[in-house]
C-alpha cells in the first residue's frame, strides 16, 4: 500500500512535501527538483512561508531565477505542501481587459471633469475630483509599467523597519479620511535588508490598500519581525472573511475570473505585489481559514552590500506625485485631493 501511495505521489504534476513539527518528513522527486535543499529531518526551506495554525493557503516564491507557486493544507500539526512552477507571464487576459476598461473610464472622467472649464459657460475645474482621477490614472499606468518584461530595480542596503514607520506616518491620516484605521506593530527598531525602497513601499501600500478595501471601514494592521535570515511582513484586516469568488481572485489569478466591475479597479494589485516580491527573491503567502485572508511577505535580510550607504530615502515615484496619495487614490474621498501635486 505504501508503495502504491508513493507511486501516486510521484505521478502528480506538482512536487509534494510532507512536514511535521517544522521538519521535512518526506518529499517526492519532483519536489526535490524544485527545492534542491530538501532533506528528510531538515528544517523547512526558508523560501516557503507556512502558517502556525491549521488551515490552508497559497503562496509564491522565486529561487535561482525561477518562479514557483505552492499551496498547503495544515491539520493536526502536519502540513502537506504542493509546489509547481508558474508561467513567467504576470498579466492574465482578464487583467488586461480590466486594465483597458479602467484606462478608458478614467480618461472619460478626466474629459468630463476638465471639459466644463473650456465651455462657453467658463465653469471652473473641480480641483479635488480632477486630482483624484489624475492620481488614479497615474497609478494604473505605474502598475502597468511594473508588469512589463523589464523593470527598473535598484536595491540598496535599507532599513525596512524605518520604511514601515514612514508608511504608517503618511498613510494612517489619509486612510482615516476613508474611515479605515491603520496600525503598525513591531519590536524591531531597525531591520536592514537589501531592497529597492520605492518598490517595497509600493508593495506595502498595495497590500494595505487590498486589506482596507476588504475591511469595510474597519481596521488594517501590518507588522514586521525577523525570523532567521528573513524579514517577515504581515498585513491583515478586521473585516469579514472573503467569499469564494474573492478568494479565487486573490489566490488563483486567471482561474474563473471575470472582468472587474466599475469601481473595483483593474485587478492588478496582487500581480504587482508578486512581481516586486519576486524581484527581491522573496515569497508571498495569502493565508486563509477561519478568519479573513492574511498577506505574509518573507524577504531575505542578506547579503548586504557594505559599500552602499544605509538609507531609507525620501521616496519619490510617479512623475512627482505624492507616492502614498497615488497608491491609495482608489480608496480616498475626493476631498483629500487638490492640484498642488500636479505642477
Amino acid at each position: 500500500m505504501l508503495d502504491l501511495i508513493q507511486s501516486l505521489v510521484e505521478a502528480l504534476p506538482e512536487g509534494v512535501v510532507q512536514i511535521r513539527g517544522g521538519l521535512v518528513r518526506a518529499y517526492s522527486s519532483r519536489a526535490r527538483q524544485y527545492l534542491p535543499q530538501l532533506a528528510v529531518g531538515a528544517p523547512v526551506p526558508s523560501v516557503l512561508t507556512l502558517p502556525e495554525e491549521d488551515g490552508g493557503g497559497e503562496g509564491e516564491f522565486s529561487q535561482e531565477g525561477a518562479a514557483y507557486a505552492y499551496s498547503y493544507s495544515a491539520a493536526g500539526g502536519e502540513l502537506l505542501v504542493l509546489v509547481r512552477p508558474v508561467s513567467e507571464s504576470v498579466l492574465t487576459g482578464g487583467q488586461l481587459e480590466g486594465l483597458v476598461y479602467q484606462l478608458r473610464t478614467l480618461l472619460g472622467d478626466i474629459l468630463a471633469e476638465v471639459g466644463p472649464s473650456t465651455g462657453e459657460e467658463g465653469k471652473p475645474v473641480p480641483a479635488a475630483a480632477f486630482g483624484k482621477t489624475f492620481h488614479r490614472l497615474f497609478r494604473l499606468l505605474d502598475n502597468l509599467e511594473l508588469l512589463q518584461e523589464t523593470v527598473s530595480f535598484h536595491p540598496v542596503t535599507m532599513d525596512l523597519a524605518g520604511l514601515c514607520r514612514h508608511v504608517e506616518e503618511l498613510a494612517a491620516p489619509l486612510l482615516k479620511e476613508a474611515g479605515v484605521s491603520l496600525e503598525y506593530r513591531s519590536r524591531e527598531s531597525g531591520l536592514l535588508i537589501p531592497g529597492d525602497p520605492p518598490l517595497l513601499q509600493k508593495l506595502l501600500l498595495e497590500l494595505i490598500a487590498n486589506a482596507a478595501r476588504a475591511s469595510e471601514e474597519g481596521g488594517v494592521v501590518f507588522s514586521l519581525r525577523q525570523q532567521g535570515g528573513r524579514a517577515v511582513l504581515t498585513v491583515s484586516h478586521s473585516g469579514p472573511p472573503a467569499d469564494e469568488r474573492r478568494l479565487d481572485a486573490l489566490l488563483r489569478p486567471g482561474v474563473g475570473e471575470e472582468p472587474p466591475l466599475p469601481g473595483q479597479g483593474a485587478g492588478l494589485g496582487l500581480s504587482v505585489a508578486r512581481r516586486i516580491v519576486a524581484l527581491h527573491k522573496g515569497s508571498l503567502l495569502m493565508e486563509w481559514g477561519r478568519t479573513a485572508p492574511i498577506a505574509v511577505v518573507s524577504l531575505p535580510t542578506g547579503p548586504l552590500d557594505g559599500r552602499v550607504t544605509v538609507r531609507t530615502p525620501g521616496l519619490q515615484r510617479g512623475g512627482g506625485l505624492d507616492p502614498v496619495l497615488m497608491e491609495l487614490s482608489d480608496l480616498l474621498p475626493a476631498r483629500v485631493f487638490g492640484l498642488e501635486g500636479l505642477d
